[in-house]
């Protein structure tokens, strides 16, 4: 006879767990368990994180996060993601869990919520059932170490290449690249990001490699990089930004920086580089085909808007 999950928050000693369940549900993401615990660890009161696990006969069989948009335009906007494994769906482990999101993110004032869905037919349904509608996608891509032939970096005269180690001391200045890069992939923010949260987030991420990420500079000024994240015992790279100052686009500055971060990796050993991109992102896309990223799927994005609270209607 079939336990009955109970539903309680995310602990330390769950995280290796939940990263192996995460990666059956999702095989083609970054994840590992110092992942799962820094992004429910880290505190950032903005966003309001909050993570559960379904346990099972002390087995963990399922698992869910939720949190708000900080970058929003507006508050109010509520972000979730829920994992349950193949051999464990149909048996209202999913509906229990989202009931917590549900619950979590409208009692904090959310009148929206998003979702993604990675190449899920049981996660479509499981969403549409519930009144989400699709609206975007981002674009899964690998890049191939093993195969692929990566061409010397090629900057325009005046910009050199510097890994972040020799860097990493430009706070402001990273920190300024970074910023326009969030503003391209969501827009201006109802509030700004600080740095001291930056270095909690993009910046502060353990699995950041400061010899394998690059940056860009215009005589002493960080203008562009890429920043990459390693999970060695798996061979596997992630892209975690690559942006570039508005007033220095289009010059190959971030193609660059993404080359450099390509060939250290496969001059280190690993394997693959994953990487995501709005699909609109036509720029980045484009950079990504000439390094030989392949694409694996499109998670496609779900939005499902509630009530406003009264004091925010229009």
């Amino acid at each position: 006879m079939a336990g009955v999950a109970v539903i309680r928050e995310l602990r330390r000693e769950d995280a290796q767990a939940v990263a192996a369940l995460h990666l059956a549900v999702s095989p083609h993401q970054f994840e590992t368990a110092e992942r799962v615990w820094f992004w429910a660890s880290r505190g950032l009161e903005r966003e309001q994180w909050g993570q559960w696990v379904a346990e099972e006969g002390g087995e963990i069989v399922g698992s869910a996060w939720a949190a708000f948009e900080w970058s929003a335009p507006e508050p109010g906007r509520g972000r979730f993601w829920i994992a349950v494994p193949a051999e464990r769906r149909g048996r209202g482990v999913g509906g229990a869990l989202y009931e917590v999101v549900e619950r979590y993110l409208r009692a904090r004032g959310a009148w929206r919520a998003r979702t993604n869905v990675e190449a899920d037919p049981d996660g479509e349904r499981f969403v549409r059932s519930r009144g989400f509608e699709q609206r975007g996608a981002d674009r899964i891509s690998a890049l191939d170490l093993r195969e692929a032939e990566l061409p010397e970096p090629r900057l325009p005269a005046g910009f050199r290449l510097e890994p972040l180690t020799q860097v990493r001391d430009r706070f402001e200045e990273l920190f300024e690249v970074c910023e326009a890069g969030e503003a391209d992939l969501r827009g201006k923010p109802d509030t700004a990001l600080t740095i001291e949260d930056w270095k909690l987030d993009d910046f502060g991420v353990p699995d950041l490699s400061e010899e394998g990420s690059f940056v860009v500079l215009d005589a002493a000024r960080a203008v562009s990089l890429a920043f990459l994240c390693l999970d060695p015992s798996r061979g596997l790279a992630y892209n975690q930004m690559t942006a570039t100052l508005p007033g220095f686009r289009r010059r190959g500055l971030a193609l660059a920086a993404k080359v450099a971060t390509a060939r250290w990796a496969a001059a280190k050993g690993f394997e693959r580089i994953l990487t995501e991109n709005d699909v609109r992102n036509t720029g980045m896309l484009a950079i990504n085909d000439r390094l030989g990223y392949r694409p694996l799927y499109d998670q496609t994005k779900w939005f499902l808007e509630w009530e406003r609270p009264p004091g925010e209607r229009g």
